[in-house]
């Protein structure tokens, strides 16, 4: 069986980092479709030496548009520069290789193989697959790819601007991509009859309400309110209470070095994490 390429960020000189990446992978051992490698992330130090910052467009200042940042305001900070372009490096791989390399954070904890395993076969006819609760587990069609880094050529355009973390990015362009697709019918009809589909769903992606849920579908509004295609996610964040390795806004994300609510009890919550 040819199995899937997956490439798990990692900052591999970053003992907390390097422990998380240790408990994830153990768990990727069962996922026998897909076989796992290390990528050494880019940090603050070094994300300007990557071949694609100049492909990305930043927001003036680095201002972000995030929601939960509306009333207080936030800078992008330099950790979260690195990690967006980090994924930035694969997104663009696959826009220009049209490998769909599945896209792993550090924290990237299978909980369900089995089920896992069936939604990566869905991989080759889906334009944008989560299989997580959040950025830890994605990949895409080299079309949506494609089209993803269309909206950033227009830097005249304010909304076009990177300014939001990899999920927003990734969902904006979901909406930007359907759009296209309603005009382009004919791309749908090339992708049913390539794999012999009746039906093409082309999203999977986490729900809004923070309850380990994917939908799975074509309408990005529906998915999102978590009205099609409902199944819990295959994969989560683990995490060990005070161990993070990026820095959010100082009054909100990371405040109390821990995350939301929300976020904390969808997330395999470890007992100990083995560092130096």
């Amino acid at each position: 069986m040819e199995k899937f390429r997956a490439v798990m960020i990692t900052d591999l000189n970053n003992p907390i980092s390097v422990a998380y990446n240790k408990v994830s992978k153990e768990t990727w051992k069962d996922v026998k479709s897909v076989e796992v490698e290390d990528f050494q992330c880019f940090t603050p130090e070094t994300m300007k030496e990557a071949a694609c910052w100049k492909l990305m467009p930043w927001a003036p200042g680095f201002k972000s548009s995030a929601g939960k940042y509306k009333e207080v305001g936030h800078t992008i900070t330099p950790t979260e520069q690195a990690c967006l372009t980090s994924m930035f490096h694969w997104w663009n791989h696959i826009r220009t290789t049209g490998e769909q390399v599945i896209i792993l954070e550090h924290d990237a904890y299978v909980r369900n193989p089995k089920k896992l395993m069936s939604l990566v076969e869905h991989i080759p006819h889906t334009d944008l697959w989560s299989a997580g609760i959040a950025a830890e587990c994605i990949t895409m069609s080299q079309m949506f790819a494609k089209h993803l880094f269309k909206k950033w050529e227009d830097v005249e355009n304010p909304g076009m601007h990177i300014d939001a973390g990899p999920m927003a990015e990734l969902w904006t362009g979901a909406y930007h991509f359907e759009d296209w697709k309603k005009k382009h019918p004919q791309y749908t009809l090339s992708v049913k009859q390539r794999f012999g589909l009746e039906h093409m769903k082309s999203y999977l992606w986490p729900t809004r309400h923070e309850q380990n849920l994917l939908g799975y579908g074509n309408d990005p509004r529906k998915i999102f309110s978590g009205k099609v295609g409902l199944m819990n996610a295959p994969v989560t964040q683990c995490y060990f209470k005070g161990k993070n390795t990026i820095e959010h806004h100082k009054d909100l994300g990371d405040l109390t070095k821990d995350y939301s609510k929300g976020s904390i009890r969808q997330m395999e919550i470890l007992d100990k994490l083995d560092y130096d």
